[in-house]
């Protein structure tokens, strides 16, 4: 299954619009503010739910309208609709005309991957970007881990409710129940995320064979679990603390993975460019083990594809991405020329030119006349 065709009204700076996507590969050309990071993110967040610029999805309409709708059919005729009213502060969302309630349902449909700027900042950011990445796995890989990371939350909140009330004999009565509680869920937490990330690494080492990165021999990659020795007597001893700041200090919601090469935090001994090269074989990680643990198809968005990456890894990338069976992918760059070496090796991409927030598809010949002009360019320097 991939997205096949999508269609846009409302949204950001884009002019009311309809596409036809490529199952493998669609690419969007344009200047900077012409609409490319737009398309792109609402493409993600039609199917998975979620922008990945913004968590407000007010700041998504139009200056000038009060709403935008996003329709989408995928190649096996599946039907997605997407409409928010801001002034209401109401989404209606409707999977084959049947209506849904939580935005959190569209990723079930259509596993979806985004690597954009942001993303760049995964080693360097804090620990919940990279709970986020084990996390992503784990929601399209294991059907009971949602249950149990929402049992645990839950838990959790009502646990941070009672710290704040300093109430000492609520606190007193109660608080054994909320942590035996607490205990058994992050148990069975930590317990998906250690598996998946001992078969991510099985894939994650093999991909750094096949492209020879060589800085990455000493790394290592480990889960912490939010708290050291046993988390019930670690809740004990800091009850106290915990009430004086109103939270609950230890436990998976703290959870993070520990990058190291040779000893020290990646954060602190990897260049910029080596660590854009390491977050994109985490990424391929994740999309092959997709593939293996569940045969589904998946999405691959890459937002500025060119500015973020040299030519070598760009090849490496899409290249290994183009090996998967049924990924579809689509990514936005400033030029066409820098995908030059693309273009020879795979021509089955649609290619679509963005300008002041309108969206036309270049067809082979629009592709030709600009190959035509660079080459006569560079005939003439």
């Amino acid at each position: 299954m991939y997205l096949h065709s999508f269609s846009y009204q409302g949204f950001r700076n884009l002019a009311p619009g309809q596409i036809q996507l490529s199952p493998q590969l669609s690419i969007f050309i344009g200047d900077n503010g012409a609409g490319k990071s737009s398309i792109l993110e609402a493409i993600s967040l039609i199917t998975s739910g979620r922008s990945f610029r913004t968590n407000k999805l007010n700041l998504l309409t139009n200056n000038e309208l009060n709403e935008f709708t996003l329709f989408g059919v995928s190649s096996e005729g599946t039907r997605i609709g997407l409409n928010h009213q801001n002034k209401e502060k109401r989404n209606r969302i409707k999977i084959d005309g049947q209506n849904i309630k939580s935005l959190s349902s569209l990723a079930k449909i259509y596993p979806t991957q985004v690597l954009c700027p942001e993303s760049y900042h995964l080693i360097d950011s804090g620990p919940s970007e990279r709970r986020k990445y084990l996390d992503w796995c784990l929601f399209h890989v294991e059907h009971s881990y949602f249950s149990v990371w929402k049992q645990y939350s839950e838990v959790l909140k009502q646990r941070n409710a009672l710290l704040k009330s300093k109430n000492s004999e609520a606190i007193k009565s109660q608080i054994g129940v909320w942590d035996s509680q607490l205990v058994d869920s992050s148990s069975r937490l930590n317990h998906f995320r250690e598996s998946i990330l001992t078969k991510l690494l099985e894939v994650f080492n093999e991909l750094l064979v096949q492209l020879g990165v060589e800085f990455c021999k000493d790394l290592t990659i480990k889960y912490y679990k939010g708290h050291t020795d046993d988390l019930e007597g670690k809740l004990s001893s800091s009850l106290n603390l915990d009430i004086e700041r109103g939270f609950t200090q230890y436990g998976p919601h703290k959870a993070d993975l520990r990058i190291r090469v040779a000893g020290v935090l990646a954060k602190d001994s990897l260049s910029r460019g080596q660590k854009k090269v390491l977050i994109n074989t985490l990424f391929l990680a994740q999309t092959i083990l997709l593939k293996q643990l569940t045969k589904k198809d998946s999405l691959f968005i890459i937002d500025d594809f060119t500015s973020e990456l040299d030519t070598a890894n760009q090849k490496a990338l899409l290249g290994t991405l183009l090996r998967q069976k049924n990924v579809q992918i689509i990514i936005s760059c400033l030029q066409q020329e820098a995908l030059k070496w693309l273009e020879k090796g795979y021509n089955s991409a649609h290619m679509f030119h963005v300008e002041h927030g309108t969206i036309t598809a270049m067809n082979d010949s629009d592709i030709s006349a600009d190959n035509n002009i660079d080459s006569s360019s560079t005939e003439k320097n």
